[in-house]
């Protein structure tokens, strides 16, 4: 870490070789490039950034028009974007600062430095501005760098582990914020997709269109627009979607359904994807005023605010989007559509978004350990997300393949596509996508959405796309009986034969991401999972029941790595879960409470199968970034801990010691049916409810249980058949969290 007196040190050699330059007169000879590796560059090794190291300083691909040029990360996030320019641009560019601003924007970062050594900029964002001036934060000129040394360290590394310039901006005052871009991108295209749904169904009764037709053709018409607003952001197209537009608009007549249908053939013979073949939705009447408000929609918000840009949008922004669709209800009448958003459901389904930086701390530390063994061969490598939704695992996977052989092939330093016929670039995307990755959802819109998601990383111009069903498929991952899952029961045996079957790997080599939690199951489907799953005897949660099917999908020396409800750590019910995973858990990650709409915590495990490790590792990170706040080894005993502090350590080898538990003494009921045998007045059995039991002792409570039958130490009444395992007195789950 450079400490504020070596950074100043390095600056006033870098003012000295500026000023040198300037009095030779050669300013204007200096290149973008040249003043990158003379002075930007430079200035920021002097702010404690590792300029060497591409996880911490990115060098940004540049695969269409011109990106930014650098991004700055701690722990693989980004903090802010660097567009660097030659000495003599005039940073005042209105084409400069949009061009900063937009692209941190459209990543979801909040601040943009636009600099050329002589003067460094730093915008915000976030500020929601007509003015993009007035996203301005301050500006420093190289001969102040020193004088104001405390606030260009703002921008140090060290500053943005302490948060300096985020405190400033507060002092600022409260500023309107635009809304983030994935909020915004939701909102937008939730009003699409209803405008849609509300106009097909008005103007296509005739067809008697089932709700799952209606809401796939709206699906297929949304994708088949991002895929091609993607292509023309990227420059792999010209802005076909508004030219053809406007050319029907000057016209002032026909359909414009038929003007767009037009576009789709073109970009089915351009890509022979699947998103653009024949469908139900090229039958459908359409609106020339709803697509006309779709369209403009797609290119900028009604405020004219936010102008999208899809080729800088992320794929796991778009996966954000279509899962909090896909947990919303479609209700149709014979007459309208609506879309209802419903808690319920997306509970119901355990559909649950995770946050970026939880997928990219389970695929590197489980892919990308992998990668790190020196004889590997990267193009064997079967990684399978079981619930794979939208895709955010396999996107992230296919991420750090492709950044994996960038550097194999010695292909790190370039920066432009590959037009050619055949390249070595599209080739080896190619290869990711149809060899190393693999997944499958029981919904079938989540199929297709990854599969889409999944194509947009490779989309090229002249370049054929791959077909995607035998790689993301539709099915129940924890069912493969079809008298009960019926069309969607998955047997992997048949579906994915030559990668189980195969002699040299008999499995997957990874298994990573975010299972459904507490997924509503019928009895008949409780009945056969009890049957099968030697965890989930008498507790179904899915969770608990997709390890162990991941688990038994893995080659010997798989890694698995999923985020699942922290309650694996304490909770009784999951005692099977913990003793079928103990010998093989690699490490444990306590992520708090990573997901907005769960009450719960969450903890990532990572285990490799049949490793047998004496130690297991354990890990905290920041709820809002990985930042790693802990990280111990524990021997393997018995019983596994998660501890965050050596006192409670302490305290639970004291309350392990202790013979007696509170279950010998007391027993637990999920609410009270015996309500009125309980009173004030005392008894020998005490009730304590949830309001009472703390994480550390009991509260007191003045409620007793009478009518008891003292030589049973049951409640009289509850010796009858039918409530026979009615338990009474709550009794504490464990304070702390315990293997």
């Amino acid at each position: 870490m450079v400490s504020k007196d070596e950074s100043k040190q390095q600056i006033k050699l870098l003012i000295e070789k500026y000023n040198r330059v300037k009095d030779a007169g050669k300013i204007n000879t200096y290149t973008e490039e040249a003043t990158k590796t003379d002075f930007i560059l430079p200035l920021f090794r002097a702010l404690g950034w590792d300029i060497e190291n591409s996880n911490e300083v990115t060098k940004e691909e540049k695969i269409s028009r011109k990106r930014v040029d650098y991004g700055f990360r701690i722990k693989e996030i980004t903090q802010y974007f660097v567009e660097a320019k030659p000495l003599d641009a005039n940073l005042d560019s209105k084409k400069y600062i949009e061009q900063a601003i937009d692209y941190s924007y459209h990543k979801g970062v909040t601040w943009a430095i636009l600099t050329n050594f002589v003067t460094l900029k730093i915008f915000n964002a976030e500020w929601k501005n007509a003015n993009l001036n007035q996203n301005h934060f301050k500006t420093l000129s190289y001969f102040e760098l020193l004088d104001r040394h405390e606030e260009l360290w703002m921008i140090s590394k060290e500053g943005f582990q302490q948060k300096l310039l985020d405190t400033m901006a507060l002092k600022w005052g409260k500023k309107i914020k635009r809304m983030p871009i994935d909020e915004q991108l939701e909102m937008d295209f939730t009003r699409f997709r209803e405008l849609l749904l509300k106009n097909i169904t008005k103007l296509n009764q005739s067809k008697n269109l089932k709700e799952e037709d209606l809401d796939e053709s709206v699906q297929r018409i949304l994708d088949r627009l991002i895929f091609i607003r993607n292509c023309e952001d990227r420059e792999l197209e010209q802005q076909i979607l508004i030219s053809n537009y406007r050319e029907w608009s000057s016209k002032g007549q026909g359909q414009l359904i038929k003007s767009l249908r037009e576009t789709f053939t073109y970009f089915d013979k351009q890509y022979n994807s699947k998103i653009f073949a024949k469908h139900l939705c090229d039958e459908l009447d359409i609106d020339n005023e709803v697509l006309k408000d779709i369209i403009e929609g797609l290119y900028s918000t009604k405020d004219n605010l936010i102008h999208y840009n899809f080729g800088d949008i992320e794929a796991d922004v778009l996966g954000n989007i279509y899962e909090q669709y896909l947990s919303n209800i479609l209700k149709k009448t014979k007459q309208r559509a609506t879309i209802t958003i419903s808690s319920a459901h997306r509970k119901e389904q355990g559909i649950y978004y995770t946050p970026t930086y939880i997928v990219d701390f389970i695929v590197r530390n489980t892919l990308g350990e992998l990668l790190k063994k020196k004889k590997i061969d990267a193009s064997k490598i079967k990684v399978l997300d079981p619930a794979c939704g939208s895709g955010s695992f396999l996107i992230k996977t296919f991420d750090i393949l492709y950044e994996y052989y960038r550097k194999l092939d010695g292909e790190s330093e370039q920066t432009q596509l590959d037009f050619s016929e055949i390249g070595p670039m599209y080739s080896r995307k190619l290869q990711i996508l149809e060899r190393n990755i693999f997944g499958v959802d029981l919904d079938k819109q989540a199929v297709e959405i990854a599969q889409l998601n999944l194509l947009l990383k490779i989309a090229e111009k002249g370049k054929r796309l791959p077909v995607l069903e035998k790689n993301i498929k539709r099915g129940n991952s924890i069912i493969d009986d079809k008298e009960i899952a019926k069309e969607n029961a998955f047997i992997w045996n048949e579906q994915f034969k030559e990668i189980i079957d195969n002699t040299d790997t008999g499995g997957f080599d990874i298994i990573i991401g975010n299972p459904p939690y507490g997924a509503e199951l019928n009895e008949q489907e409780r009945t056969f999972i009890s049957d099968k799953y030697i965890t989930a005897k008498s507790y179904k949660n899915s969770a608990l029941i997709f390890i162990e099917r991941a688990y038994n999908l893995l080659k010997d020396g798989g890694i698995l790595g999923f985020i699942i409800p922290k309650s694996i750590a304490y909770s009784q019910s999951w005692k099977p879960c913990r003793d079928f995973i103990k010998n093989d858990l690699i490490s444990i990650v306590d992520v708090s409470k990573a997901f907005k709409d769960v009450l719960l915590e969450q903890v990532i495990i990572i285990l490799q199968k049949k490793s047998n490790t004496k130690t297991y590792k354990i890990e905290s990170i920041d709820g809002s970034s990985s930042y790693i706040l802990e990280k111990k080894y524990v021997t393997k005993t018995d019983s596994l801990i998660i501890h965050n502090d050596p006192i409670d350590f302490e305290i639970f080898k004291k309350m392990n010691s202790i013979p007696l538990e509170m279950k010998d003494i007391s027993k637990t009921s999920r609410g009270l049916p015996f309500q009125k045998y309980i009173s004030e007045e005392k008894s020998d059995f005490k009730v304590f409810r949830g309001a009472n039991i703390s994480r550390y002792y009991l509260s007191d409570n003045n409620e007793y249980l009478h009518n008891i039958d003292k030589e049973n130490k049951k409640v009289k009444f509850l010796m009858q058949p039918k409530i026979l395992s009615q338990r009474i007195v709550a009794h504490v789950t464990g304070p702390i969290p315990v293997l």
